[in-house]
């Protein structure tokens, strides 16, 4: 009768090992699919047009206000084409005005103008999402650890050979008569 050595053969170690190449797999495919996204949901160049968009304005000349495309990521406003008054209508001639980006001041004021303006104006913006920078972000962080993920990859596989041989030298001996 022969008695089976206890411990853990070298070939047994082959799971560990595919298991661990398998991780390593999805983590470069969910690297890949994340900057995929990142790309996707940051759309660049995105065209609209403010119309009658409503500003409130002081009666005083040189009061600038931000129109709202300021808020927007990477807004670039193009030229104000209308600016009417709020309350009546009336048209007020573009000459009142100076725009330094997405900002609006005025040079002159009139009375007739009344304290809201409501301004026409071509802007582009970038839509970065939340999403599109958490991506970014994930991204950085995976970037900055390639070393330390092979210095983990290393010390795993060290770990499954000394473990093997350590598990073979104390549970291989013989065992009694």
């Amino acid at each position: 009768m022969q008695k089976q050595k206890k411990g853990i053969m070298l070939n047994q170690a082959f799971g560990a090992v595919l298991t661990l190449v398998l991780v390593a797999l999805l983590i470069i495919i969910a690297i890949y699919l994340v900057s995929s996204l990142q790309v996707t949901m940051r759309t660049p160049g995105t065209t609209a047009t403010a119309v009658n968009e409503s500003i409130t304005s002081s009666l005083t000349a040189g009061f600038s206000v931000n129109l709202d495309a300021n808020r927007l990521a990477n807004a670039a406003c193009g030229s104000i084409t209308a600016v009417y008054n709020g309350t009546g209508g009336a048209a007020i001639q573009l000459a009142n005005f100076t725009q330094t980006g997405c900002t609006l001041k005025n040079a002159t004021v009139t009375s007739q103008w009344g304290t809201t303006l409501l301004v026409n104006y071509p802007y582009t913006y970038s839509m970065d999402t939340a999403a599109a920078n958490a991506s970014g972000t994930i991204i950085t962080q995976f970037a900055a650890y390639p070393t330390l993920i092979g210095l983990v990859g290393t010390i795993i596989f060290l770990a499954l050979v000394i473990g093997v041989l350590v598990a073979s030298f104390a549970f291989g001996g013989k065992q009694g008569v």
